[in-house]
Order: C-alpha cells, then sequence, then structure tokens
C-alpha cells in the first residue's frame, strides 16, 4: 500500500482521495513540477483513448494560439499556467466535467504554493535545476536584498497578428539561457508602419509565462519623429524603482546599470526595449543575467549590438494583408467586397500601419461601400493624406527616417535631398543610373544609397541594386529637401525633456 494512505485507498485523514480516472491522486498536488506531471498523464490518456500518438506541443499550439516553446514548459514544470490557459489545456486532453473542477483546485493550490514560497522570501519553488537545459526552474533571491518585486510593464496586446507566424516562430528563441550564457537579445527592424512594436510586444504576451520574474518594457522613442531619444539613465531609474531597488537611484548611468544588473541577478525577466535609436541607446540596458531576455525594436538594423539575432521585418503577404484590414475594419465588414479590400491592400502596400489606418476610417464611416475608400485610395496623389486618422499617420511614420539622415551630417543632408530625385526613377535603382539622377559621382552616390538604406527609406535587395517600398516612394516624391528638423541627439543624462 503506498504511504500516507490508508485501507482502501483513503488519505489518513479518513477523506476520500480526490482521483481522476487513468490519471491518479490528485489532492497532493502542489508544486508546478507536480502539477506538469499531471498534465503529461492527461496527454498519454487522451493518446490512449484516442488510440493514436500524444499530441505535439507543436499540434497543441495550433489550436490555441500559443507558442510551442510555452506549452513545452508547461509540460516539463518550468512554469505555471495562467487559469484560462491550463483550464483550455486540461479541456484539449479530454478532461471530464468533474475532473475540470479537481484540476482547477489543483491549480490554484499550487498558485498559494508559490505565493507562500514568495511571501518568505524563498522564491516560488525550490530551485531545481532543468536536466534538459541547465536553467533554474526557478527564480532565486534578490542579490541586492531589495523586496521581490514584480513588474508587469508590457502594453495592451493586439489578439492577433495576420502573416507574421514564422516571425513569431523565430522570436520563440527567447528563453532562459544556460548558466554561464549571456541572455538571448533579439533585435526587430524594419522600415515605419510595417508593425515592429506590435509584434514585440505580441511576443512578449506570449512568452511571459518563462519569465515569472516579470517584464519590463520602455519606448526609447528613437524611431519617432515627434521626440527625443530616451537617454538610458532615464529608462535605468525607471527599471530600478519598478523592480523595488530603495531611492534614491544612482545619478551616474554606470552606476544605474551596476545596480540594474545586480538587481535582475537570478531573476527571470523580460525586457522589452521599443523604438530604439542605436545600438548606443541599447547597450547600457542590457541584464548580464543568464536568466533573462531582450527584445529590441530599431528601424535601423542594430548590427553593433553584440551577441544579437537579427529579425528583419518585411510588409504582409497579400492574404494576410486582407485579414488584417478585416480585423480592423470589424466582423463581415469586407465579406461582399473582397476585390475593393483587396484593392485596399494593395494601395496600403501591405504595412500594417496603413491598413490599420484603413480599417479604422471604415469602421469611422459605418455607411460607407468598402469599395468608396479603396475608390478614394487610387490617386496616388493623395493617397498618403487618405492614410491618416486620428493619431495615426504613415507620412509620420515616415517622415522620422528623413529627419535622421539631417542628424547625419553632410552624408545625410545629401541623401536628403535627393530623395525626391531618386524617387521619381521607377522601377529599381543601380548605382549608375542614380548616379545619372543625382549628377554626383558615382562614389559619393552610393554613399548616398547607403545611407537611405540604412534609414529603411530604401531597400537593398541584392548588392549595388535598389528600390523604393510604394508609399515610402509617394513620401519621398513629395518630401522637403531642406535641411531643417534639427539635431536629435541623445540628451545628457540629467534627463529634462526626455519624456
Amino acid at each position: 500500500m503506498p504511504a500516507g494512505t490508508g485501507a482502501a485507498g483513503h488519505p489518513p485523514d479518513g477523506g476520500v482521495r480526490e482521483t481522476a480516472a487513468d490519471v491518479g491522486p490528485v489532492e497532493s498536488v502542489d508544486t508546478v513540477q507536480a502539477l506538469a506531471a499531471l498534465l503529461r498523464q492527461l496527454r498519454r490518456r487522451a493518446a490512449r483513448r484516442n488510440g493514436g500518438t500524444q499530441l505535439t506541443y507543436r499540434q497543441l499550439a495550433t489550436r490555441t494560439g500559443w507558442a510551442h516553446g510555452a506549452i513545452g514548459d508547461y509540460f516539463a514544470g518550468k512554469t505555471l499556467p495562467p487559469t484560462d490557459r491550463f483550464d483550455t489545456l486540461v479541456q484539449l486532453l479530454g478532461a471530464t466535467g468533474k475532473e475540470l473542477r479537481l484540476f482547477a483546485t489543483a491549480r490554484d493550490r499550487v498558485e498559494e504554493a508559490r505565493r507562500a514560497h514568495t511571501a518568505t522570501g524563498r522564491g516560488a519553488d525550490p530551485p531545481d535545476t532543468d536536466e534538459a537545459t541547465g536553467t533554474d526552474s526557478a527564480p532565486g533571491t534578490d542579490a541586492a536584498g531589495c523586496r521581490p518585486v514584480v513588474p508587469r510593464q508590457l502594453p495592451v496586446d493586439i489578439p492577433q497578428l495576420p502573416g507574421r507566424a514564422g516571425e513569431l516562430e523565430r522570436l520563440d528563441v527567447l528563453r532562459p539561457a544556460r548558466r554561464g550564457v549571456g541572455p538571448p537579445v533579439v533585435a526587430v527592424d524594419g522600415p515605419g508602419g510595417v508593425g515592429k512594436s506590435a509584434l514585440a510586444v505580441h511576443a512578449a504576451h506570449r512568452l511571459a509565462e518563462r519569465y515569472p520574474d516579470g517584464q519590463l518594457y520602455a519606448d526609447l522613442r528613437g524611431s519617432r519623429h515627434d521626440a527625443h531619444p530616451v537617454p538610458p539613465v532615464v529608462v535605468l531609474r525607471r527599471f530600478l524603482h519598478a523592480l523595488g531597488a530603495p531611492e534614491p537611484h544612482p545619478g551616474n548611468e554606470a552606476y544605474a546599470a551596476a545596480a540594474y544588473r545586480t538587481l535582475l541577478t537570478e531573476r527571470r525577466v523580460l525586457i522589452v526595449l521599443d523604438n530604439a535609436l542605436d545600438a548606443a541607446q541599447v547597450r547600457p540596458l542590457l541584464p548580464a543575467a543568464h536568466g533573462c531576455a531582450v527584445l529590441v525594436t530599431s528601424r535601423g538594423v542594430l548590427a553593433a549590438l553584440n551577441g544579437a539575432a537579427h529579425l528583419h521585418l518585411m510588409p504582409l503577404p497579400p492574404p494576410a494583408s486582407v485579414e488584417v484590414l478585416g480585423l480592423w475594419a470589424g466582423p463581415g465588414r469586407l465579406g461582399a467586397e473582397r476585390g475593393a479590400a483587396e484593392a485596399i491592400a494593395h494601395h496600403c502596400g501591405h504595412l500594417p500601419l496603413a491598413l490599420r489606418i484603413a480599417g479604422a476610417r471604415l469602421v469611422a464611416r459605418p455607411r460607407w461601400p468598402v469599395r468608396a475608400l479603396a475608390d478614394r485610395l487610387t490617386d496616388p496623389a493623395r493617397r498618403l493624406a487618405e492614410l491618416s486618422f486620428a493619431d495615426l499617420d504613415v507620412r509620420a511614420a515616415l517622415e522620422a527616417g528623413r529627419r535622421e539622415l539631417l542628424d547625419r551630417g553632410p552624408t545625410g543632408r545629401d541623401a536628403a535631398r535627393a530623395l525626391p530625385l531618386l524617387a521619381a526613377e521607377q522601377g529599381e535603382l543601380t548605382v549608375e543610373q542614380a548616379t545619372a539622377t543625382t549628377g554626383g559621382a558615382p562614389s559619393a552616390t552610393e554613399a548616398i544609397l547607403e545611407e537611405l538604406v540604412d534609414v529603411q527609406l530604401l531597400e537593398s535587395p541584392a548588392p549595388g541594386r535598389y528600390r523604393f517600398h510604394p508609399l515610402t516612394r509617394l513620401y519621398a516624391l513629395r518630401s522637403e529637401a531642406g535641411t531643417t528638423g534639427g539635431a536629435r541627439t541623445i540628451p545628457k543624462a540629467n534627463g529634462q525633456g526626455a519624456d
């Protein structure tokens, strides 16, 4: 007879042992690892009952829309599933109505145990080590001696991102690393309006369960046309405050960065740095802890960010563009006018921001036929003006690239002046064609073209070949050739005007 049980399988106190068919006792489940063992038993039982193989993590990810890596963490006991996800998971694995109640109670018991451990300063669970990855299964104590604080700073999520399944799969590499290995860093770049921030925030929400000690978020304002980039020391102070560091926070950037890294020691925190200007703005904000991870977005490629993996974001495929337009326009709005919807997506250049604006305009005009907006977008001369609604504006998103050019010295200003001339040429450009257009020397012209690529106003599909995105071309044709706009260097560390 198993230890701790009485006759007929009753527990010592005389109560009835809670069981699930072909699974076993449930009332003893009080750790994340025990709950994961329960999920694995359910998965095996479902396979036996269906006469087939066990559902794979990828199959479960397809049915739920969650990252398959997060599902793997649930079954491995690395992460406690949120209540709604746990309920969905056990239902997919064939739990009955009675079993759902038993399992929900067990999950709540595990969460209460974790809270009790946290309250006594011992962390959420005993610090086990996963044999497969070598990572701790639970956060350790606070190395700085501060009371543990769990920040949840991520912006509101967008529930669906059609056409980005491949990109989300690539971001699944953001998981706590082995000891002795630096934290994973992924830098997402792309032109204005391509959906970098939406992708990063959505991915961060999907991955949040891997980082039980919190998620930090900062808009660094390096890709915004109407704001100064935020100095790293200002972000460090905010993060220190969010992590529970005692005030006053260090005023010097180096001291603040050291305190920040110390606080993150043995913690699992996901850091999202949105709209970075350059690698220099990001470096002080990188943790050293192996249990953390960093997701950065920027307009240009942060090629100088050591150790980072890079994800270059492109406009959406045409079918996904129509799907995105439908999400913003509302259920059923596009149903009878598929051709008009496809025309809108084409005129938007399959750019997520433009599609969002078009959808908002349809919502704001519920009596308009979809064809009416498609017709208004047909005229290139007015297209950018039509793609503006409330605080959303495609022209403003593209303007940030030109403003950065103006801050890059003589070559950047030359590139800004050349922009409308180059946009007047149709099709792809070569260095020779661009040289004939601008009248400059080939070497100077190539330098101008590369400056435009760096700020994502021009694409380079192959060495020596360049092309405009359709909306960028329209913007470039009407861009001002002057050098006004002011400098956008990062302010000094006093933080004045950074907000």
